[in-house]
């Protein structure tokens, strides 16, 4: 008897899960896959637009190296000679008006050394000098969750918070640092405050005992040659034998009168099988099993989402005032509603023709939601003006592309672990049903493909624990 998954959600979890069974089961006559994914095309945020000799990313232009998960697989795909790393590091802060480097050795919210931070004028001396009393401060006793911004405000400061802090985080995670979860983002500062009392001395003695990696090994992001679009498609590719249904929508799941899972189609099928990956944000996820678990409906709506805007503008290099980093996080005193920019042909080869620059402005996230709603030509218009500002842009693009993403970035809240635990505990009463994501266990590609492989393990369980004439199939 031929065993039968489908997975909800063609982004990189629902690509890596099925790329995970694939490479378990590779017969199609002892699993058939099907993957559903609402959009015409596979790969979520992930992808590659090819526009007059620019490479423009629609999401993620990069994944983090010290998370191994995505490099790896990038070798089992055979994209290994395609990893390229960042050619342009550090990034920009903005003080009155004009970007100012980021102090060096500043890992995320807090300096590693102290000697480059003084040296910084991205923060006033006071605020350089408050910065440098975490490590006399006594560790917090409680240990409790608590948001970033409390956390970062307590250990370093209100200026670092607000100049460097605040915009970094806010600009990876689209979210309000009053509100996120130190626990949840940041868990290993946490740690450090816990063993060595400061933050400050934990960075130090993380990078004494942090071990060497391979030096073909990109630190601290890496890319593709041909862009992060190359990533979900090697998974298609070495994922033989799928029913891809692109362009149909899930509409709920339901039990069987036999015990299997049942899944309605918006193209007028059903799906019947043993065993479902949901991959789609939690909002979503949790309308799915409305009819299965309305504790697990409860559970997934605790999980918020926010939105936003990516402005891609192509234009002529001597069009701006070429700076030397890969981006800038713009924090939000500065009165931009601008939050970051990157500057795509300096941090990645190959992302513009000869004599052109590529660069994409970042709008949007839990506190500017309207941003989302702005037509083309508004939002087109706010980057050029905002760009003009700050980085001398005085041409209109000659290629440009507005990429919406719509509730598309969780926010782990305060208890975030917390609501995790229940929804697992939810998930747990529902069997066959198996849920992976950027909703729950971290937002970064590699983190997606851990939770892919989770839910992998989940569903080889679940075939070997069928009856014994069906059993061998899965095994």
């Amino acid at each position: 008897m031929t065993a039968r998954v489908a997975i909800l959600g063609g982004g990189i979890s629902g690509l890596g899960a099925a790329y995970g069974l694939r490479k378990a089961i590779p017969s199609p006559s002892e699993l058939e896959l099907t993957v559903v994914e609402s959009r015409p095309d596979l790969g979520g945020t992930i992808g590659t637009e090819l526009v007059q000799g620019f490479r423009i990313e629609r999401g993620p232009d990069s994944f983090v190296t010290l998370k191994p998960r995505a490099y790896q697989l990038a070798g089992e795909l055979g994209l290994g000679p395609q990893v390229v790393g960042v050619r342009s590091r550090g990034f920009y802060g903005v003080r009155h008006g004009a970007l100012v480097p980021a102090p060096e050795a500043l890992v995320l919210v807090a300096p590693a050394r102290l000697g480059p931070f003084f040296r910084t004028r991205l923060l006033s001396v006071p605020g350089k000098l408050r910065a440098s009393f975490d490590v006399f401060l006594p560790a917090r006793r409680n240990d409790g969750d608590e948001s970033l911004a409390s956390f970062v405000r307590r250990r370093l400061g209100r200026e670092l918070l607000e100049r460097i802090a605040d915009p970094l985080v806010a600009g990876i995670h689209a979210g309000d640092p009053e509100r996120l979860s130190m626990d949840s983002l940041l868990p290993q500062f946490v740690q450090y405050e816990r063993t060595y009392g400061s933050v400050i001395r934990g960075l130090r003695a993380s990078g004494r005992s942090r071990p060497t990696s391979p030096s073909s090994v990109p630190r601290p992001f890496g890319s593709f040659r041909g862009g992060m679009g190359e990533l979900p498609q090697a998974l298609v590719a070495k994922s033989p034998g799928v029913s891809w249904k692109t362009g149909v929508r899930a509409l709920g799941l339901e039990r069987t009168r036999d015990g299997r899972l049942q899944v309605g189609l918006s193209d007028g099928g059903t799906w019947t099988g043993e065993a479902v990956v949901l991959t789609a944000p939690t909002p979503a996820a949790g309308e799915l099993v409305r009819g299965l678990s309305p504790r697990l409906v409860t559970a997934l709506g605790a999980i918020h989402y926010s939105s936003s805007v990516i402005v891609s503008l192509g234009f002529r290099e001597e069009a701006y005032r070429a700076p030397s980093g890969s981006g800038v996080v713009v924090p939000r005193k500065e009165g931009l509603r601008l939050s970051a920019c990157t500057f795509s042909s300096l941090k990645f080869e190959g992302r513009a023709p000869p004599g052109r620059a590529l660069v994409r402005a970042f709008y949007g996230g839990a506190r500017d939601e309207a941003a989302v709603d702005l037509s083309d030509d508004a939002i087109v218009g706010l980057a050029e003006q905002e760009l003009g500002r700050l980085i001398g842009l005085r041409a209109p693009g000659e290629v440009v592309r507005v990429h919406r993403w719509r509730k598309a970035h969780p926010q782990y809240e305060v208890g975030h672990r917390d609501r995790i635990a229940e929804v697992e505990a939810a998930c747990a009463e529902v069997p066959g049903l198996f849920l992976a994501g950027s909703g729950y266990r971290g937002i970064g590609t590699s983190d997606c493909l851990e939770d892919a492989d989770r839910a992998v393990q989940g569903v080889l369980a679940t075939l070997r624990g069928r009856p014994a004439a069906s059993g061998a199939a899965a095994a």
